[in-house]
Order: C-alpha cells, then structure tokens, then sequence
C-alpha cells in the first residue's frame, strides 16, 4: 500500500507539476524591426514600400522534445496575421524542445474538393481559420486556399514615396512550405514555455519586383516564387537572445485565476487604456488606466488563453502579455 502510494505522488510530482502552457509566437519582422502596416521600409532593392495586408496559413506543426520524441499538434491549422501571430499549442508535459515543424499554407487534404478532408468554406465557423477572412483567403472550391497574401505600395517612380499598389496572392496544391527549424525555448515562467521566432518579411518578398507587378492571383510566376522563397531565403529564423527574457523597464504585471485575472503596473507614465482580448481578436473588456500605479481585477472570464494589451493615445500597443484564465 505505501509503495502504491509513492508511486501515485511520484507521478502527481513529475507529471502534473512539470506541464506548461506552450506558445509560438511569430513575430513579423521588416529588417530586423518589428513590422507595421502602412508604415515605410526600405527593400532589398532599394525601393520604399509600406504594406496593407500581410496574412498567411501555419500548418502540421510538429514538435520534436525531450531526446528526439516527436509530438503532432492537435489544431491542424493557423491563420497568422500581423497583430494575431501567437499560437497557442496546448499544456504539456515537455522538458525539453528541441525543433519545430510545421507547413506554411493549408495541407492538401483541407486545401480543395479533391482533398480527403475537404469541406465546404460555409460550414466552418467563422472563428475556424478557415472559416471566411477580411481581406479573402479564398480562391474557390477547386482553387482551394490562398497560402499567403501580401499587398500594399512599392516606389514605382523612385521618388522615395510607395505609390505603386501591388497585391501577391498565393494559391496552388503543390505550393505549400514546409520549414524544420532547431529550436530554442524559453521557460518564461513555471507554467509557461515561449519558442520566439522571426518571420523575415524582407526576405519574403526579396527579388520580387513589387513596384512593377500590379495584382497577381494565381500559383505560378511570382506568386510561386514568393511561396519558394519562404525556403530559398530562410524567412523564419530564431534570435540568437531567444532563451533571455527581455528587459522590461515597465512594471505591467498580469496573473491568471480561476474564471479571471489580476492585472497591476507601478511606475507606468505611459499608456491610456488597458485592453483584454480573447484568441479570435474579440475585446472583452477594456477599462482605463488614471493613475501611473494601480491595479484592476476582471472576473466571470471563460477559461483559455488571452492577451493583456497596454495602448497609448494613439492606440498603439506600449505592452502585451500573454495570460491564461483557469
């Protein structure tokens, strides 16, 4: 009896205390900065541009942890966005990660009519990623999904102002990606793994013309070219820091709780208003911060993950924190 009674608290202590809460996060980056819409860069070519729209499918991750175990993640797809590009990959019971992979674009079997697990885009609901976007991720039922979509200006006169309005739309069945990347993690807290990765937006459009191309639907030409390159110029890389937490001078502090959160910040001269979002982009509260100290509780939460987002005047976001409710 006592040795059955080991047994059970050995595993309760190994297994149970040693999940954690497992998010991606693919940060959009243009040169090394963190990347905004119809804000200005400079491409590999010279030419300034500033985007409009920026989407794409994640696919078939799998991760590879603890001496070589591989692990399928059960979402089979993800719709990454410029402001929606952390995906929540379940609790797990994992040490150690060692690499990730995943398909960039939606798999054959979901893509077209002809796949085995096709369906008809109107039978989703609309928080399924595959369910109907704004801008479109559509081609049709034979055409299938658009893997990425990218679209905005590009300086077709040289005069240092994007004027040329470009739209590379990428479909096809033969034109997914799939990327195997070495991972590092970071244990962010005890109950929470980060693996940190950069999309490289510089490098996906690299050798593309955008200020001359015009709009483009369709799987060859260069909207394959723009699919190649997701492997051909290595677009999602890790940071070198990727296992050092970043300094944060801002005390901005979230904690889960049982159908609720705990939020407080001191010293906090910027920031206007304090935002709460669920995993579909959908604000549920939302309350103003008066004071540079302070705290606020929100209650009658349903349980999963959200993101705590700080915004200033202009609404843009000073702080983000990933929380998760119980």
């Amino acid at each position: 009896m006592k040795l059955y009674i080991l047994i059970l608290l050995t595993y309760f202590f190994t297994s149970g205390f040693s999940q954690k809460n497992l998010f991606v996060t693919i940060a959009p980056q243009f040169n090394g900065v963190d990347l905004q819409m119809n804000t200005q860069y400079t491409a590999a070519d010279g030419k300034v541009l500033k985007l409009d729209h920026f989407d794409y499918y994640i696919s078939n991750i799998i991760i590879t942890h603890d001496g070589g175990q591989t692990t399928s993640v059960e979402t089979p797809v993800f719709l990454v966005e410029p402001q929606n590009h952390v995906l929540y990959l379940g609790y797990r019971n994992w040490n150690d990660i060692e690499k990730i992979n995943f398909l960039v674009g939606v798999p054959k079997p979901m893509n077209t009519q002809n796949g085995s697990e096709a369906a008809d885009i109107s039978t989703y609901p609309e928080t399924n990623p595959l369910s109907f976007q704004s801008p479109s991720m559509y081609w049709g039922w034979q055409a299938g999904y658009m893997h990425m979509i990218i679209g905005g200006y590009s300086d077709g006169n040289n005069d240092g102002n994007p004027e040329s309005y470009f739209e590379i739309h990428s479909l096809g069945n033969n034109n997914q990606k799939e990327v195997e990347m070495n991972i590092i993690e970071t244990n962010t807290s005890s109950e929470q793994i980060d693996l940190n990765i950069i999309c490289n937006v510089n490098r996906w459009v690299e050798s593309i013309p955008l200020s001359t191309i015009g709009v483009l639907h369709g799987e060859n030409g260069v909207n394959g070219t723009i699919l190649q390159n997701v492997l051909s110029k290595t677009v999602f890389t890790q940071s070198a820091t990727a296992t050092i937490q970043d300094i944060n001078p801002l005390v901005f502090n979230c904690f889960g709780k049982k159908n609720g959160l705990d939020i407080n910040w001191a010293n906090l001269e910027n920031g206007e208003s304090i935002k709460l979002i669920d995993q579909t982009g959908k604000v549920q509260k939302s309350a103003e911060k008066e004071t540079a100290s302070g705290s606020l509780s929100w209650d009658n939460l349903s349980s999963g993950f959200y993101f705590v987002e700080l915004l200033n005047t202009t609404n843009q976001i000073v702080v983000s924190k990933k929380v998760m409710v119980y």
